[in-house]
C-alpha cells in the first residue's frame, strides 16, 4: 500500500505459499577484490556470518530474525500482565462481518494495549496467536516504538485482499495492528517478527508526515546497494519496517557494525530518527 495512506492501514505483511525458501537457486560467487571498489561494490562485499547472518539480504519473502535476538530484547522489559477476557457481543471484522469476541488488556511497563480476539470456536484451525503470544511479542518491541501501538485486533476471517497464492498475515496503521489467519502453523518467532514489523508501521507514522519525509527514506534506501528482503520492494513503508527489524535486533550488539556496513544509508537515517 502507499506509504502515505493515512489514517488507514499502511502495511500488508505477506506470507507466500507457492514457493519454498529452498527453491531459489543459490550459487557461490567469487570473493570480490578489495582494491578499487566503488562505495556500492564495497557494501555488496560485506557478508554477515554466524549469529549475524540474519542481516544478509533475503533471497525470498520477508526478513527473519532468530528467536535468540527477540529473547534478548524481551530482557529490556518487565513481564506482561494480562487481564481476564471480557465478552463483546458483536465485533465488526475487516471484511464487514461481525461475531462474538473477547477483549483483554496487556500491560507492559506502564503501557496498556487493548487486545480484541474472536471466541475460541471461531479461531480454531486458523493459526492465530494467543493473547500470551501477542504479549511476548510486544515485550520484544522497544518501549519507544511500542508506545505508538494501542490496539491489536485478531481477525477470524481472512483479509479481503488475500488470495490463494499469497495471504495477508497482518497490517497496521493509526496505532492499531490487525492480524489474520494463515495457512501454516506459527511459532512464537513468527509472531515476534510479525508484530515487530507491524508495530514499525505505527512508529513510522510518527516520523513521516509528508511526501518529503517519505522521500528522505526513499533516498536512503536507494543509496544502499541492497534491500533487506524482496518484500521490502513493495514500497518505502515496507522497506522501512523490514529494515527496522534488522536494526533493532542488531544495534548495541557485535552484529550492529556489520548491519551498518551492509545498509549504511538506512542505518544512518534510523540513527537520525532515534535522536529526535
Amino acid at each position: 500500500m502507499s506509504a502515505l495512506n493515512f489514517p488507514g492501514p499502511i502495511c500488508q505483511y505477506w506470507r507466500w505459499f507457492d514457493l519454498d525458501d529452498g527453491t531459489l537457486a543459490r550459487m557461490p560467487s567469487p570473493a570480490p577484490a578489495t582494491i578499487g571498489l566503488t562505495e556500492s561494490e564495497a557494501e555488496e562485499s560485506v557478508v554477515a556470518s554466524g549469529d549475524c547472518s540474519f542481516l544478509n539480504p533475503r533471497l525470498f519473502g520477508t526478513v527473519r530474525v532468530p528467536q535468540a535476538a527477540f529473547d534478548r530484547l524481551r530482557g529490556n522489559s518487565s513481564a506482561a500482565t494480562v487481564s481476564s477476557p471480557q465478552p463483546i457481543d458483536a465485533q465488526n471484522w475487516r471484511d464487514g462481518s461481525s461475531s462474538a469476541a473477547a477483549e483483554q488488556e496487556i500491560q507492559i511497563d506502564g503501557q496498556t494495549i487493548r487486545i480484541v480476539r474472536p471466541v475460541d470456536a471461531d479461531a480454531t484451525g486458523k493459526n492465530l496467536p494467543t493473547t500470551a503470544q501477542i504479549a511476548e511479542a510486544l515485550r520484544a518491541v522497544p518501549a519507544h516504538q511500542r508506545s505508538y501501538t494501542s490496539t491489536v485486533i485478531v481477525n477470524p476471517v481472512a483479509h479481503p485482499d488475500s488470495t490463494s497464492r499469497r495471504t495477508i498475515a497482518g497490517d497496521a496503521g493509526s496505532g492499531t495492528i490487525f492480524l489474520y489467519p494463515v495457512n501454516s502453523g506459527q511459532s512464537q518467532n513468527d509472531f515476534d517478527n510479525r508484530l515487530m514489523h507491524e508495530s514499525g508501521h505505527n512508529y513510522q507514522g510518527s516520523l513521516w508526515h509528508s511526501g518529503a519525509d517519505v522521500a528522505e527514506w526513499g533516498a536512503a534506501a536507494s543509496s544502499d546497494s541492497r534491500r533487506p528482503s524482496p518484500y521490502a520492494a513493495e514500497g518505502y513503508g515496507e522497506d522501512f519496517c523490514e529494515f527496522n527489524i534488522l536494526y533493532i535486533a542488531s544495534r548495541n550488539t557485535p552484529c550492529g557494525e556489520v548491519g551498518r556496513q551492509i545498509y549504511p544509508h538506512r542505518w544512518a537515517k534510523m540513527v537520525e530518527y532515534q535522536s529526535r
